[in-house]
């Protein structure tokens, strides 16, 4: 037992003997540039709300060469491998690299191309207008409906139970109505019937009297109504590209090894 600790104090001594003697003198250099530390100085500025001192400044130094020297010890204790938040920070710095590789501006021919492959994107959906009482299912939400329904007078609307979202709704898509009513109650707008009071209708959290007061019928623009924003989308489609293809080119430098269990074919 007594060698075994003599073998592990000694690997302790030799370890740090090493990390002590083999330093890499250009690793000890820290250079840190003016336009670095300008930018720091603007983003203080920008977050303070005012220029810095003399002493605000030597501090933003300081700050940063503490970080280099703590970096960079980091990496030399390799701190880094195995480090799952680190790896996918530099996974996504090296994305952002790639997809911001210049891209030259769409041709008209490109444009309309691509407008039209994606055509429903840019589609303005159908929006319905309504207003709607309220009844909780807590609350016997049905019964109460049914009888608002029998009872309800324009100049008179029976008791409701108050609504998060709101009474009145204004030009909502079927998705927008859907995402805060659910999937039964988007039933009522299928074959919709203006200016009367409906229901009971269903939905996430009880029942409602809804009278339908509108409709604004979908449109499909034009390339020069949205061009701007069919840009947009063909400079991002073209940037995912460029970073697909980038990983398709590496991927074939590297043997990916998986354990079979989680092995799944297509």
């Amino acid at each position: 037992m007594k060698k075994i600790f003599a073998f592990f104090g000694i690997g302790i001594v030799i370890l740090l003997l090493d990390l002590v003697f083999n330093y890499d003198d250009d690793g000890l250099n820290i250079f840190i540039s003016d336009q670095e530390i300008e930018s720091l100085i603007y983003a203080w500025e920008l977050q303070v709300g005012r220029s810095p001192t003399r002493t605000d400044i030597k501090n933003i130094i300081d700050d940063v060469i503490k970080e280099e020297i703590l970096y960079r010890e980091a990496l030399r204790l390799n701190l880094d491998l195995e480090d799952r938040i680190i790896k996918r920070r530099l996974a996504q710095k090296i994305s952002f690299l790639r997809e911001e590789t210049s891209i030259a501006p769409p041709k008209s021919n490109e444009l309309q191309a691509f407008f039209e492959k994606n055509l429903k994107s840019y589609i303005v959906p159908e929006r319905f207008t309504f207003t709607h009482l309220y009844f909780s299912s807590d609350r016997n939400g049905r019964q109460r409906a049914e009888e608002a329904l029998k009872n309800i007078k324009e100049d008179d609307l029976p008791k409701s139970d108050p609504f998060m979202l709101g009474k009145n709704f204004v030009e909502k898509s079927r998705f927008e109505i859907q995402r805060d009513f659910g999937k039964q109650f988007i039933r009522i707008f299928d074959e919709p019937i203006f200016n009367s009071w409906k229901g009971p209708v269903e939905s996430a959290y009880g029942f409602h009297v809804i009278k339908l007061l509108n409709k604004v019928e979908s449109v499909t623009p034009s390339l020069n109504q949205v061009k701007e924003k069919v840009e947009v989308d063909f400079y991002l489609e073209e940037k995912q590209k460029t970073l697909d293809s980038y990983l398709f080119e590496l991927r074939d430098k590297y043997q990916v090894i998986i354990n079979p269990k989680y092995i799944f074919n297509d």
